[in-house]
């Protein structure tokens, strides 16, 4: 049970009172606020990780039809290196996925959510620590028991 002590000039606020009586830290409560952080984007990176390589390619491709004249080699071997490149970098284009969310997803939608950290941060959390297959099925299984009754503090 929690504790507040009050005089009688604050009885006046009755809403000063409420709110601190009910407000708390613990998820479980359902007078939990959560405090939703918007990550800014740094919209130049992401043209430059997914726009950029494809062109650099493609002039590449260009080029080597320029002096050799086999087009067929030049476009399997750039499609192979952009499939490469996309399939290092598929962790990192995830967590831009989760991010680009969390900037603009609507709170209603976000406060849902009655576990700490709530489930983006937690599929960032998971994806960053164990990878992008194992990180993907701890997230997408922590999004499946979101808005469970109790709540509480899950970490990955």
């Amino acid at each position: 049970m929690k504790e507040f002590e009050f005089n009688e000039d604050q009885l006046k606020d009755i809403d000063s009172i409420a709110k601190s009586l009910f407000e708390t830290d613990d998820p479980r409560s359902t007078f939990y606020k959560r405090k939703l952080v918007r990550p800014k984007i740094n919209w130049l990176r992401v043209f430059i990780s997914v726009l950029l390589p494809p062109a650099v390619l493609a002039l590449l491709c260009y080029v080597y039809t320029l002096f050799d004249g086999r087009t067929y080699v030049a476009v399997i071997s750039a499609s192979v290196l952009l499939a490469l490149y996309y399939a290092a970098n598929l962790k990192d284009a995830a967590i831009c996925c989760v991010k680009i969310y969390q900037r603009y997803a609507p709170a209603a939608i976000r406060n849902r959510c009655r576990f700490e950290p709530s489930c983006s941060e937690y599929m960032i959390l998971s994806l960053e620590k164990y990878g992008l297959f194992k990180g993907l099925k701890k997230g997408f299984n922590r999004m499946h028991r979101c808005n469970a009754n109790d709540g509480g503090y899950d970490y990955p």
